[in-house]
């Protein structure tokens, strides 16, 4: 099994052709079959041994060390923190160390390798960046976590550098976390003191002018180092390779903890960011045929378009070791999300490539609170064993919205072409800070999970999760426009069985509700909002966790509610979005210079129990039917410092629409890359270069039922970390 770094959105209301070629296909298959990052200089002699870990450590101080093994366990939510293989769902676990060697600033870069998932849009060009999990999304307002937590993450990307690693759940999630879209859960750890002096200082650059400064410090002080500090600073500023692109980010990030007594450790954290982007778009919508992204010759976006998110949270929680078997802990969260967009969105009205730009500019801001407490344990009934959860946890999420002409109408800033370049502004464009309360959400849920080891290798898995959802949709005036309440219980069985001691084949069943739908309001029935939807997800699966290899299968269905906007531009929520596919990946260390990765996702999606004969039975929009990932490593044996990495994703084509009157065309991306380590004056340096979008290939992504996004251009990236 691999290590690395691992709601739908309401639509754009701002409320919630090719076949692949055998050429690529083949090229991909030569580099190999995943998803992996970079691997550490060490990673030869680190496969010789019998360690249960995927990947392989990194040189890197004591502290560091301890990270890395982190790697091998996964926050399950309900089912508190396991290893990977012991899991019967399909999970990915990328830390901070590989992060860096993936040159990666976004959620989208970490799993870029893995075959389920695939990109809807990328931050360097569009709002922020999004990717499906299996074709389907992941829900921005439900499952974005932070220590498990619940987040705002509306059309923003939280900055990598305060967490230790990160984590995807792939799929359905109702036991383990409550509300959220089956696409998946990302959950982001934070770091947290070490035990031993930690320190570092990051360099970075990515073209054409944009860099990077970040500072990395732990440790402990006090009597006995009761008290842990971890303090985590990065800047980023400059011209992105995009037209007109540009970035400001700032992020601080502090966590603290207090060793009250050796069984009772209390933290706190307070983490604050902010960015802004220039030259980003939020999408393009084609009334004709889409055309071939290379061919874009003009520039899309204008000098009043750019894109703003500032977040601040703070959290702090009990951990409490009962005795050997028994341990529990509570926490609290809170979350602030505010969100200023001026952006713009393009209808391309004929096949000459003619459209018309809609600035949409208004400011929004979401509210998150989280309390959630939980006990796990272990004891035996007679020859069972029993690993048991139990916990409550209670949410509050509140949306405020702008009443303003920028928010719910837009302003007009003229026509444009595809192939040519034109300055197109609005004088009377203004940012709506009329902010008005337009819907709140809780959620008060119990629940319960018993894993019974049956034998020494058979185990069983029961759990359960109640929750009371309410939901309040209001109108500017402060009225309530729509309410829904659910009660439902969403249960998980799982069986499980170790083929040995690193393996498990597995079988899982999940039940899981989301957040209903809203229209548009570029929809004929806005604002009509919609109530839960429920899922249902059948899984079956294979986990390997060798020294020299790694490999994991899945085969899945799920059965998910279906929103959509019809041909009579009726947003709608009616009969079942089908997902069933195959999901696997593997890792090979071939010699002891030379490793191979990659893997592959075969997904058939279909709509049906559709009352609309134009949507039934047609393929889900934005999700391909074929995804193949490959990359290789080379660490050569007569210069261990220096390892070398080249891989490529291939990604089929994708429905733009539910009708699949609309289809974005297939693609393939390669990237370079390479790392050394060296020693300066007595310090632990390493030198990071690479190459994404090797080729620059220009191609189109797609998402949520109507627009696409363009590509991001080939961008040259460097860094140097020196651990002092």
């Amino acid at each position: 099994m691999q290590k690395s770094f691992t709601a739908g959105r309401p639509a754009f209301a701002r409320a919630p052709r090719r076949s692949p070629s055998l050429l690529s296909a083949g090229l991909l298959v030569s580099v190999g079959l995943s998803l992996s990052t970079l691997s550490s200089s060490g990673w030869a002699q680190s496969a010789a041994g019998d360690a249960a870990a995927t990947l392989p450590a990194v040189s890197v101080s004591a502290a560091k060390d301890t990270t890395v093994a982190q790697a091998d366990t996964v926050s399950a939510g309900a089912l508190g923190s396991r290893k990977q293989v012991d899991t019967p769902f399909s999970t990915r676990v990328v830390t901070s160390e590989e992060a860096q060697d993936l040159f990666a600033t976004t959620a989208n870069d970490l799993f870029k390798y893995d075959p389920a998932v695939t990109v809807s849009s990328e931050n360097s060009v569009s709002e922020n960046s999004m990717f499906n999990v299996r074709g389907m999304p992941i829900d921005t307002l439900n499952s974005i976590k932070v220590d498990g937590q619940t987040f705002p993450s509306w059309d923003t990307d939280l900055s990598l550098e305060p967490f230790e690693q990160v984590e995807l759940l792939k799929g359905l999630s109702g036991f383990m976390y409550g509300f959220g879209s089956p696409g998946g859960i990302v959950n982001y750890v934070l770091k947290r003191p070490t035990d031993d002096p930690y320190r570092s200082f990051t360099l970075g650059y990515k073209s054409s002018s944009v860099f990077t400064q970040a500072v990395d410090l732990g440790g402990r002080f006090g009597n006995d180092n009761r008290f842990g500090y971890r303090l985590n600073l990065a800047n980023e500023y400059g011209n992105t390779a995009e037209e007109n692109g540009h970035v400001s980010r700032q992020v601080a990030s502090l966590a603290f903890d207090f060793r009250i007594t050796p069984d009772l450790v209390l933290s706190a954290d307070a983490f604050y960011q902010k960015r802004k982007t220039e030259g980003t778009l939020f999408g393009l919508m084609f009334a004709g045929g889409i055309p071939d992204a290379s061919k874009v010759s003009g520039t899309l976006t204008q000098p009043q378009n750019y894109y703003m998110t500032e977040m601040t949270s703070f959290g702090t929680g009990l951990d409490y070791r009962l005795s050997d078997n028994w341990h529990a802990s509570v926490k609290y969260r809170f979350a602030k999300e505010n969100r200023t967009n001026s952006d713009s969105l393009l209808y391309v009205s004929d096949d000459a490539g003619n459209y018309s730009n809609t600035l949409y500019a208004a400011m929004t801001r979401y509210f998150y609170q989280n309390v959630d407490a939980m006990v796990q344990g272990k004891f035996n009934t007679g020859f069972i064993k029993h690993d048991v959860v139990l916990g409550a946890g209670y949410q509050t999420q509140t949306s405020e919205y702008s009443n303003s002409v920028g928010w719910n109408e837009g302003y007009f800033l003229g026509k444009g072409n595809l192939y040519s370049t034109t300055l197109l502004t609005n004088n009377e464009v203004s940012i709506g800070s009329d902010l008005y309360r337009e819907q709140r959400t809780t959620q008060a849920a119990v629940y319960a999970s018993d894993t019974l080891q049956l034998t020494s290798r058979l185990s069983a898995l029961l759990g359960v999760r109640y929750t009371q959802y309410r939901q309040n949709v209001y109108d500017p005036n402060g009225a309530v426009t729509s309410q829904y309440s659910a009660n439902p219980v969403t249960p998980t069985f799982a069986l499980m069985f170790k083929t040995d001691p690193y393996s498990t084949v597995y079988a899982s069943y999940v039940e899981s509700l989301e957040q209903g739908g809203a229209a548009s309001n570029l929809n004929l029935n806005y604002p009509a909002t919609f109530g839960p939807l429920r899922s249902k997800q059948y899984e079956v699966g294979f986990k390997s966790d060798h020294s020299k290899w790694g490999a994991n299968l899945a085969l899945f269905r799920v059965d998910q509610g279906y929103n959509y906007t019809n041909t009579a531009n009726i947003f709608l929520q009616d009969g079942t979005k089908r997902y069933t596919g195959v999901d696997a990946s593997g890792w090979l260390a071939l010699t002891s210079e030379w490793r191979v990765m990659g893997g592959v996702m075969w997904l058939d999606t279909k709509a049906v129990d559709i009352d609309d004969p134009a949507i039934e039975g047609k393929r889900i929009y934005g999700a391909p039917r074929l995804t193949v990932t490959g990359r290789v490593e080379y660490n050569p044996a007569y210069l261990r410092p220096l390892t070398l990495a080249f891989g490529g994703k291939y990604v089929g084509n994708q429905a733009v629409d539910a009708a699949n009157t609309q289809f974005v065309p297939a693609y393939t991306t390669f990237d370079l890359s390479g790392r050394y380590e060296a020693k300066i004056a007595g310090k632990d340096v390493t030198f990071r270069a690479g190459i994404n979008n090797l080729f620059n290939r220009r191609y189109w992504t797609t998402a949520w039922g109507y627009y696409v996004s363009p590509s991001p251009t080939r961008t040259a990236v460097a860094s140097a970390t020196l651990q002092f």
